[in-house]
């Protein structure tokens, strides 16, 4: 079983409600209403909090994270075509992956654009060693660029880094204690 989390301060906290003033105790996700997309109907569950990846092309984070690293792809817009905006879900970690242009002319923040200073990075962890040097195994010889090879930490953990398609860290790491 894999499980994920995000770190990031301030999305880490909008993750667990406590900047809305809710409660950082788990809560059961309840069913909202349905949101109409151009061809579909799809239910929804409460989520606190998930990042945002900013991107140009959609189809190639959604390709990065499903094939490498076991996520679903759960929603596409529009769902033919380019799409702007996409999410992917690994057990009830979601991601969103929302192009540049899209955010720029939907929120009118033109600030909005690539960067090469990443100060977050997205973890996900496996359950042994082993599958952390098989992933990044797998992901170098397709081409995925490693930034660090599957490492024993001195605080218990085997990590390694690798980037995903927008240059975006992702942390792949178990304890190996």
């Amino acid at each position: 079983m894999t499980t994920f989390r995000f770190r990031a301060g301030l999305a880490s906290l909008l993750a667990v409600g406590i900047l809305a003033g809710g409660s950082a105790a788990p809560s059961v996700a309840a069913p909202v209403p349905t949101e109409q997309t151009a061809t579909s109907t799809i239910q929804a569950e409460v989520r606190y909090g998930q990042p945002n990846l900013y991107t140009w092309d959609i189809a190639r984070m959604i390709a990065f994270y499903r094939d490498n690293l076991g996520f679903t792809e759960v929603y596409r817009f529009p769902e033919t075509g380019t799409a702007v905006f996409g999410t992917v879900v690994k057990g009830d970690f979601y991601l969103t992956f929302v192009t540049y242009e899209q955010m720029r002319s939907s929120t009118g923040i033109n600030r909005i654009f690539p960067g090469y200073l990443r100060q977050f990075d997205i973890t996900v962890l496996v359950q042994t060693p082993a599958e952390v040097d098989a992933m990044v195994t797998a992901m170098a010889a397709t081409g995925v660029q490693v930034l660090m090879a599957p490492t024993d930490q001195p605080w218990g953990e085997r990590q390694a880094y690798v980037t995903d398609p927008e240059g975006n860290l992702v942390q792949i790491s178990t304890h190996s204690a």
